[in-house]
Formats: structure tokens, C-alpha cells, sequence
């Protein structure tokens, strides 16, 4: 179920004034951002690699992508499961994001997933690519 998200837009004119930390954090070093499409490019990558139930009051938070990834499945199916996962948390969490591709590939004799995600702003001429590497 998405919730209503207000429409409210910090000023990304203003390069004074930060929105939010940069991911992943590092210890002695507040690295924040300045502007709402990296804020939220690092909000979406947080999303993706959180485990639902590791946020407290939070327990939905997250897309489940590890769950996937230590189910014994046929490889074909691991990967439509892991995109599906992905766009669910998107659509729960994330309304304000549309997902344009979400393209998730196995290497287990690697043992490495990668994701391409190609997103939009809603109402913004926003368009961005994240990507992915989570080592199994």
C-alpha cells in the first residue's frame, strides 16, 4: 500500500543548505547532500540493500533482496524474484520513483548479483541510473 507523499521541494538553488547524509557513512566525515536527486538516489540505494525487519518500528522497511539471495532457486528465478522484490519495496517506499528498467544479474561462480536501475522523479526532469554490487 503507497502512501501520500506531499509535494514539498527543498530549495536546491540554495548550496548552502544540505538535505541530507551521503551513504554509505564513514566514521569522522559528515559528508551530506546538497541537492534532492542525489539525496534521493542514496535513499533509494539504502532502500534496496536494507533487510525488512533490520529498521526498528520500521519492519516492512527494506526489499528483502538477501531473503532472495540465499534461496535455492534456479538462477533465472532468483533473478526475476530479486527485480520483483526491488520494485515492491520501490512502490511501498518510494512512490515518488518510477522505475523505468530494474535488471538484476547472478554470477554465482562469482558470487556477485549486479542491479541496474534506471529511475525518474515524479514531476521532475530527473533521470538517473544506480548501480549495484552486493557480493553474496
Amino acid at each position: 500500500m503507497a502512501r501520500l507523499v506531499p509535494k514539498i521541494y527543498p530549495a536546491d538553488y540554495d548550496e548552502a543548505t544540505a538535505i541530507g547524509l551521503t551513504f554509505p557513512l564513514t566514521v569522522g566525515n559528515a559528508l551530506q547532500n546538497f541537492t534532492t536527486t542525489k539525496q534521493v538516489h542514496d535513499n533509494l540505494r539504502n532502500l534496496i540493500l536494507t533487510i525488512p525487519g533490520e529498521r526498528v518500528y520500521y519492519p516492512t522497511f527494506g526489499s528483502g533482496l538477501h531473503h532472495v539471495l540465499f534461496e535455492t532457486a534456479a538462477e533465472e528465478d532468483m533473478e526475476i524474484a530479486a527485480e520483483s522484490a526491488i520494485e515492491d519495496a520501490v512502490e511501498e517506499w518510494m512512490p515518488f520513483v518510477t522505475l523505468t528498467t530494474v535488471k538484476a544479474e547472478f554470477r554465482p561462480d562469482e558470487q556477485l548479483i549486479i542491479i541496474k536501475i534506471e529511475y525518474r522523479i515524479n514531476g521532475w526532469a530527473a533521470e538517473n541510473v544506480l548501480n549495484l554490487e552486493v557480493n553474496i
